[in-house]
């Protein structure tokens, strides 16, 4: 007789932080280029010459503070349902720089916890649009995790991670990709890659705009899987365990949200679906759902 037992590890990607510096990207993109011929701040300004050197400085020796917030009714860690029904509220303050400097703090909370307030991350890196590409951007970000102290976990597997992930956006059209090396006691290796659409529903003024944005996202990690082998005899029975690590799919995410931008400000609402995988194991793990709801503020300094 045998039974498999996954133990899954943090998969960090539930973090809503960890999607932010894509965000950015994004943002600032859009921002500067624009994802049509006549959305962009530098395609669409009439520029008097006596003016230019001033608009020029001001467009490419930017810094703004984005702030957000978001609630999900529902958690689920790779997707899947560990049997614990629980929302969870995140925030994040990121300062992005021209020159590329990239920093952010992270939290979030859960309501069934003990503590409820479970994760704190410093991150700081590189992260900035590639000259003479339009649409690309790169991304260079070490992560720091402080959990919170939990009397049943002495020692966390995992207590930080460095990220490299670049952004391409083609009109309405885009994809990201981002490989994390998960750093501590031991160490993983975790993939994410997005495809995703910019759906501009309705539009009044330059930048405000009611748009649909769905994106599938596929998520690849390591997983440990236990195996117990139970052996009956005449004379005695004995359980032996074996470890296996695998690599693979854990999970693929589908999100359907709107978006509303207005100035400086974005609200998100949708749906989300996901379709966990444990690799190694026959057993399918159920599919999950939740909604979410966010609320971010862009603000130059």
């Amino acid at each position: 007789m045998r039974t498999t037992l996954i133990i899954l590890t943090i998969f960090l990607f539930s973090i809503p932080a960890r999607s932010q510096e894509k965000s950015l990207d994004r943002m600032l993109d859009e921002f500067l280029f624009g994802n049509d011929l006549n959305d962009s701040l530098l395609e669409s300004m009439t520029i008097d010459n006596n003016d230019l050197d001033e608009i020029l400085n001001s467009v490419y020796n930017y810094r703004f503070i984005y702030v957000r917030s978001e609630f999900e009714n529902k958690t689920y860690f790779s997707g899947q349902d560990l049997g614990i029904s629980q929302y969870n509220i995140a925030g994040q303050v990121y300062y992005q720089g021209s020159k590329g400097l990239n920093l952010g703090i992270a939290g979030i909370r859960y309501n069934q916890f003990d503590p409820k307030y479970n994760t704190t991350i410093l991150s700081a890196g590189y992260n900035n649009h590639v000259n003479g590409i339009k649409g690309l951007n790169i991304r260079g970000i070490y992560s720091r995790y402080f959990f919170a102290k939990v009397d049943s976990v002495k020692i966390n597997e995992f207590d930080g991670s460095l990220d490299f992930g670049a952004t391409y956006q083609w009109k309405a059209l885009g994809s990201s990709i981002d490989f994390s090396e998960l750093l501590g006691k031991t160490r993983s290796t975790q993939i994410n890659w997005d495809l995703f659409a910019d759906i501009p529903i309705l539009r009044f003024g330059l930048f405000n705009k009611l748009s649909f944005e769905p994106q599938i996202s596929f998520y690849l990690g390591k997983e440990t899987v236990v195996v117990n082998h139970y052996l009956n005899l005449s004379v005695f029975s004995e359980e032996i365990a074996t470890q296996k690590k695998k690599f693979g799919l854990m999970n693929t995410m589908l999100r359907v949200p709107l978006l509303l931008t207005f100035k400086n400000l974005d609200i998100s609402t949708g749906y989300n679906f996901n379709f966990p995988h444990i690799t190694g194991n026959s057993v399918k793990p159920g599919n999950t759902s939740f909604f979410n709801i966010s609320l971010g503020y862009i603000f130059g300094i």
